[in-house]
């Protein structure tokens, strides 16, 4: 990859763009619920779902070092996150960590896993992205896109109904179907290079 490329401003200003109007929308939406707090922590969690999104389908897809659409909508993604994140420990739980284990349990340990994952997989995404083929890097990468995918899953189609659980559904289905079309050498074709 040039740096040309790496330094192209449409993905990042993109994700960028779609984050502010989701931050502007949810803003907005939340002004009339009953908890105002809960409506946002709720609201930015499916926000970082719906921008972390194509970065969860994009690594599945390519077979190579994950490039500027990728790292920008999983960091617009984590931005939507730490909002969430924000929003349920210091607004929802005043900040006060031992309520949110004593609410949620052992799942409150795999949000604190995944927010310092996340973060760490993001900074090194910018900070060393030469360094992105290390075995090292390959791990934290893997693991980190397995706990965010799981988390989001497990969220949105396991512990929610209605809209949430079918958005959760249709990120399932389409995680399927990435990994058909990687299986298959589908994503190869459709980038126009051969088999």
């Amino acid at each position: 990859m040039t740096t040309a490329r790496r330094s192209y401003p449409l993905p990042f200003g993109l994700a960028l763009l779609l984050l502010g109007a989701g931050v502007v929308a949810f803003t907005l939406l939340s002004l009339s619920a009953d908890d105002v707090s809960y409506a946002r922590t709720e609201w930015t969690a499916l926000l970082s779902m719906l921008l972390a999104t194509p970065a969860v389908l994009l690594y599945v897809l390519d077979r190579g070092t994950p490039g500027p659409w990728w790292r920008a909508f999983w960091t617009v993604g984590l931005i939507a996150y730490l909002l969430h994140f924000w929003w349920a420990v210091f607004r929802s739980f005043n900040g006060d960590l031992g309520a949110v284990v004593e609410r949620q349990g052992w799942v409150a340990y795999t949000n604190f896993a995944v927010t310092g994952l996340w973060t760490l997989d993001v900074l090194i995404a910018w900070v060393l992205p030469g360094r992105a083929d290390t075995l090292a890097r390959i791990v934290l990468r893997s693991v980190t896109w397995a706990a965010v995918t799981a988390s989001f899953l497990a969220a949105a189609a396991l512990f929610r109904t209605g809209t949430i659980a079918q958005i959760g559904d249709a990120l399932a289905l389409a995680l399927v179907i990435a990994f058909l079309v990687r299986v298959l050498g589908l994503a190869r074709l459709l980038a126009g290079e051969p088999k």
